[in-house]
């Protein structure tokens, strides 16, 4: 599974339409991720920033993210988002040996290769 977060900025529209109607948001971001395949992990609201909804979720990958996602992007209801791919400190970990085994065949421009 794959982790991404993605920052929104609600158009005006959107905002007075959920505070009207008292529209869960969280539940549809959930309802929408669990669609695709994935797990809603969080969902906050933000102020004093570019963004004002941060979601987290959990994904099998790429294409369910997107799948998952794109009603919501396509409807209009953000001004502006981004995507933030995440990963964990397991990761890390993994990465570190992945990174020892690279470092032994990786030589930088012009310098002598490692053996």
């Amino acid at each position: 599974m794959a982790l991404y977060m993605l920052m929104g900025k609600y158009t005006s529209e959107a905002i007075k339409d959920i505070l009207e109607s008292g529209s869960d948001r969280e539940a549809a971001a959930s309802k929408a991720i669990e669609a695709a395949g994935g797990k809603l992990l969080g969902f906050y609201g933000m102020f004093g920033q570019d963004y004002n909804v941060a979601i987290i979720a959990d994904v099998p990958g790429n294409a369910e993210y997107i799948g998952a996602v794109a009603p919501a992007i396509g409807s209009g209801v953000f001004e502006s988002y981004k995507t933030i791919p995440l990963y964990t400190a397991q990761e890390v970990k993994q990465a570190s040996k992945i990174a020892a085994r690279v470092a032994k065949a990786y030589s930088p421009p012009g310098a002598k290769r490692r053996r």
